[in-house]
C-alpha cells in the first residue's frame, strides 16, 4: 500500500511539474556584512516560488546568517558575542518595469526574525521580532533558466515589531521605516546579491 501511495505522489508530481514548465523558481542569496564597530557578518537565504503571471511572483524563503558583535549587552555584562540569526517568511515580487532582460521589481516579504546571541562569558539569549518591508529589486535573466538578482535594501519601506527580552534590554516595540539609507552603501548586506533557476 505503501508503495501504491508513494508512487501515486510521484506520478501527480510529475505531472504537475510537467505542466508547470517556467512557473516554477529555486534560488537564494548570499550577503557579507561590515561595519566601524568591528561587527561582521555572513548571511544565505534560500527561497522558493512560483510565476503567477508575467507580472506577479510568490514565494517562501528563509535566511540563515552569522555574525560577530564586537560589543552587546547581556544581563548587564557587555562584550563580543557571536550572533546566529534565522528566519522563515513569505514574498511577493511585482515587475515594474522591463529593458531587454533587466527588470524592475518592487519585493513585499514578511517574516519572522530570530537572532541568537553567544557572549563569550555567560549564557545565550535570542532576540525575536516580526518584519515587514517592500525594497526594489533589479534582476537580469541569463537565460530562459538562468536569472541573477540583486536585493536593493537600502532602499524602501520597513516596518518590525520587536519581542520583549529583558536580559537583552529589548522592549516590545513597533519600528517604521522609510526612504533611503545611505550611511553605508558598500556594505553587501544592503545589496544582496543572489540567482534563481526557473523550471
Amino acid at each position: 500500500m505503501k508503495k501504491i501511495a508513494l508512487t501515486s505522489f510521484l506520478a501527480v508530481f510529475a505531472v504537475s511539474a510537467a505542466n508547470a514548465a517556467t512557473n516554477y523558481f529555486v534560488g537564494g542569496s548570499a550577503a557579507i556584512a561590515t561595519d566601524n564597530d568591528h561587527d561582521s557578518g555572513l548571511i544565505v537565504a534560500p527561497e522558493f516560488g512560483w510565476k503567477l503571471n508575467s507580472n506577479w511572483d510568490l514565494g517562501l524563503g528563509a535566511h540563515f546568517g552569522y555574525d560577530h558583535k564586537g560589543r552587546v549587552t547581556i544581563n548587564g555584562a557587555t562584550g563580543a558575542a557571536e550572533g546566529y540569526y534565522y528566519g522563515a517568511g513569505a514574498f511577493a515580487r511585482y515587475k515594474v518595469g522591463q529593458l531587454g532582460g533587466i527588470k524592475l521589481l518592487l519585493k513585499g516579504s514578511a517574516y519572522v526574525d530570530f537572532e541568537t546571541y553567544s557572549p563569550d562569558q555567560g549564557d545565550s539569549e535570542t532576540a525575536t521580532s516580526i518584519d515587514v518591508d517592500v525594497t526594489p529589486m533589479i534582476t537580469y535573466d541569463i537565460s530562459e533558466s538562468f536569472t541573477l538578482y540583486a536585493n536593493l535594501n537600502f532602499l524602501g519601506v520597513h516596518a518590525g515589531y520587536d519581542f520583549k527580552n529583558d536580559k537583552l534590554g529589548i522592549n516590545k516595540n513597533w519600528g517604521f521605516a522609510a526612504g533611503a539609507d545611505t550611511d553605508d552603501l558598500a556594505n553587501t548586506s544592503d545589496f544582496q546579491i543572489g540567482f534563481t533557476y526557473n523550471f
